[in-house]
């Protein structure tokens, strides 16, 4: 399962519904946490510009932890189900960078 700390802000917002997408800047540790998941990894370089997209086989799910919150602090974790995981470049996104950036749909689990 993938984990992914959050400050408060963000966590709110995929709290509240506001943000259904997590995005991550392609770096060898996403590309290597997100490859040893139950994935298929269609088309990945990440040498290239070329667009990459997973293919999720089995249901997939993700924590969100607002910042580092134990394990018992139920108020400040959630769990969602991963839809997708798309490659796009990450101008327009949270992260604001000219760089390739992995794009997360999710869906809160309730």
């Amino acid at each position: 399962m993938l984990v992914f700390n959050l400050k408060k802000k963000w966590f709110d917002k995929i709290k509240s519904g506001e943000k259904t997408h997590e995005y991550r800047e392609v770096k060898k540790y996403w590309i290597n946490r997100i490859k040893s998941l139950y994935l298929q990894c269609v088309v990945f370089d990440d040498e290239t510009d070329e667009d990459s997209d997973f293919v999720i086989y089995d249901d997939l799910f993700c924590e969100f932890v607002c910042g580092y919150a134990n394990k018992k602090d139920k108020d400040k974790r959630l769990k969602a189900k991963i839809k997708s995981i798309k490659r796009i470049n990450g101008t327009y996104t949270d992260l604001k960078i000219d760089k390739p950036v992995f794009d997360i749909e999710f869906e809160v689990i309730k």
